[in-house]
């Protein structure tokens, strides 16, 4: 099982929830495009999480995890995130929206279950 070494955590608000569905189709198609998988992959991105916040009464919430081996694999896949943020299309689905984003170095990482 490969290591994570540094993550990072995005939380993106949505101004209504159909907006945030569009968005969710719209990632949902990008995940199954095997060559955007395998930039991030060779770029070292160890994994990526999206997920629907469900304990914040009337908002529209999205977070979303990445792990990375190293630095190194961060600055790689930050420039690719960085060609998706002002793609046109990504630019409409997230207008309005509230994003803020925290990073962090990996101090326990531990395991109950094996993925």
């Amino acid at each position: 099982m490969q290591k994570t070494k540094l993550l990072s955590y995005t939380l993106i608000d949505f101004p209504s929830k159909a907006q945030m569905n569009l968005y969710i189709k719209y990632i949902e198609q990008i995940e199954n495009d095997k060559s955007n998988s395998e930039k991030l992959l060779n770029a070292g991105l160890v994994r990526r999480t999206h997920s629907q916040i469900w304990n914040s009464n009337n908002v529209f919430r999205i977070g979303v995890t990445f792990e990375y081996e190293d630095e190194k694999c961060f600055n790689k896949v930050q420039k690719l995130l960085s060609e998706f943020m002002n793609n046109a299309e990504t630019k409409e689905l997230l207008i309005n929206t509230k994003m803020s984003a925290s990073r962090g170095v990996v101090l326990i990482d531990k395991f109950f279950k094996n993925p």
